[in-house]
């Protein structure tokens, strides 16, 4: 029986309102390096966000290669750039620290053909098993991009992921042998239906991908959504591993988990999640400090959100509270107040609203509202996904030089 771990999201390098949180990556990388050694996988893969950003520190860099170096010691650790992750770093660490190397670490920087490196071979089970893995990076829609639409639509997105995924899958399927192959899919996409956790960046639904557009394999590793969970409505298993720490209080009651999937040919995968405990946890409060003051205990080493009932607005709240729960990290803490009658946020007030959403309060409290409302929050949307691409979306006038240059005007004779 082959056995593959899967893991996601560790979005190396995000804080928490200011506050650093390498002690808690640091604790929850170890716990992943020991159920790895401790299940003795024969693969390991990453399905996308290594990093927060763009462009790491150079102490995260160092965090991401030591417990991947650690893991591919294990068994070989295949990682897939995600859309928070900088294709060029990722060329950057597979030349310095890849296979030709010497090592069983392998960074998929970019969508790769079967050719050039978007399918894997390994062996398993002492050679008496061969895991096959297609990988399908993060692909941002202005692949699609076409100079006959200012936008690349839905279908067009769709149809284009189906097109490269096809290509995967049919390089992954050639010389299938089903006494002794297990075909694995791993892509960091949101599958439509996916449940995302209060706190996550709203996803442009313009560009899901239908689970029915999964390919039918043993195993779909996926990753881009933090809350772990099951594609439903798929005749095979797909699972997001999920974040292994909670990226804000909207995570704050998510079990964070990595997912240990046994598969042999031809039957159906056995996937369990192993549940992560590692790291501080986020801890929210609504209440009076009367009643903050008799559940202080509960909050020791906690990251605390705390939002007070009952006082009045120029009570100085911070050091009450810190004198209440000297031993937790203190994140906003506010006072409750009601909500304008006249206008409806679309979030739980206990929760660190993501930006769209906040944005689109703000614009009510403005009084905007109806389509122009429906418009502006969707571009401000699209710009907060644009930051996150190295590919710029091509500007006409480029593509309108690029044109002419290849086919020059000459002047007749």
């Amino acid at each position: 029986m082959s056995r593959l771990l899967h893991t996601s999201d560790w979005h190396l390098g995000h804080t928490l309102h200011g506050h650093s949180r390498d002690e808690d990556f640091d604790a929850v990388l170890a716990e992943i390096a020991a159920i790895a050694r401790d299940s003795r996988p024969d693969l390991i893969v990453h399905s996308g966000d290594l990093f927060h950003t763009s462009r790491p520190t150079a102490r995260d860099l160092i965090r991401a290669m030591q417990v991947l170096t650690e893991l591919a010691d294990i068994a070989p650790t295949v990682v897939v750039a995600g859309n928070h992750d900088s294709p060029t770093y990722f060329e950057l660490l597979s030349l310095v620290s890849g296979p030709s190397r010497g090592r069983g670490l392998f960074f998929v920087d970019r969508f790769r053909p079967a050719d050039e490196g978007g399918v894997f071979t390994f062996d398993a089970c002492g050679g008496q098993q061969r895991i096959r893995l297609a990988a399908l990076p993060f692909v941002h829609p202005n692949r699609f991009w076409r100079r006959s639409a200012p936008d690349t639509a839905y279908g067009e997105y769709a149809e284009g992921m189906r097109e490269l995924q096809a290509g995967l899958v049919q390089a992954l399927r050639e010389g299938y042998d089903p006494d002794r192959d297990i075909l694995l899919f791993m892509a960091h996409v949101y599958v439509t239906g996916a449940k995302r956790s209060a706190s996550e960046r709203v996803v442009d639904e313009s560009f899901e991908t239908p689970p029915e557009d999964l390919p039918e394999v043993s195993y779909v590793a996926l990753g881009h959504i933090h809350r772990p969970q099951s594609v439903e409505g798929v005749p095979f298993t797909a699972r997001y591993a999920g974040s292994p720490l909670p990226m804000d209080f909207g995570e704050a009651n998510d079990i964070k988990s990595v997912v240990i999937v046994d598969a042999d040919p031809g039957r159906p995968v056995r996937a369990v999640r192993r549940r992560l405990s590692s790291g501080r946890r986020l801890a929210l409060f609504k209440g009076s400090l009367e009643e903050l003051r008799a559940t202080a205990d509960q909050y020791d080493g906690t990251f605390l959100k705390a939002v007070i009932t009952g006082e009045e607005p120029d009570v100085p709240l911070g050091p009450k509270i810190a004198e209440i729960v000297p031993h937790a990290t203190l994140i906003q803490p506010a006072l409750a107040r009601e909500t304008p009658t006249d206008v409806v946020d679309d979030f739980d007030p206990g929760d660190e609203p993501d930006l769209p959403d906040a944005f689109r309060a703000y614009l009510a409290r403005e009084g905007l509202s109806g389509t122009a409302m429906d418009s502006t929050v969707a571009a401000f949307s699209h710009l907060l996904n644009e930051v996150d691409d190295e590919t710029p979306l091509p500007a006409p006038a480029e593509e309108l030089l690029r044109t002419a240059l290849q086919d020059t005007w000459r002047e007749a004779s």
